[in-house]
């Protein structure tokens, strides 16, 4: 094989490497709760942060498509989302402001998303 195929091969996956991974269906938002109960926010990179008073929700298209990782072996409430121990659940939302209380939140209080 010449260097001229193997570079035009290597530019082929790699576009198609990008297209995929840009067109690929993901969730807006992801939200996992750890076990323990502790809840985080886990951005496009992998990394966690814990999860805030207020969420702010934002992507493409006219909803918003959340998802909740249940890592935990109890059943947790994340202000308007309910996911059973264990198992994971995506909720697709309208643009708004939503909320109610976290069973997995550190202060125990309102959690907040803002749905934009």
């Amino acid at each position: 094989m010449t260097l001229q195929r193997v570079a035009t091969l290597v530019a082929i996956i790699s576009g198609t490497a990008v297209v995929v991974w840009w067109s690929w269906p993901r969730p807006d938002t992801l939200i996992r709760v750890q076990r323990g109960g502790v809840a985080v926010v886990t951005d496009a990179l992998g990394r966690d942060t814990p999860l805030p008073d207020t969420v702010f929700v934002g992507g493409r298209g006219p909803k918003r498509k959340i998802r909740v990782v249940n890592e935990d072996t109890v059943q947790h409430r994340l202000a308007m989302f309910t996911v059973p121990a264990g198992q994971q659940t995506d909720y697709t939302v309208p643009p708004g402001t939503f909320g109610g209380v976290c069973s997995a939140h550190p202060t125990k209080t309102q959690l907040t998303f803002v749905i934009q």
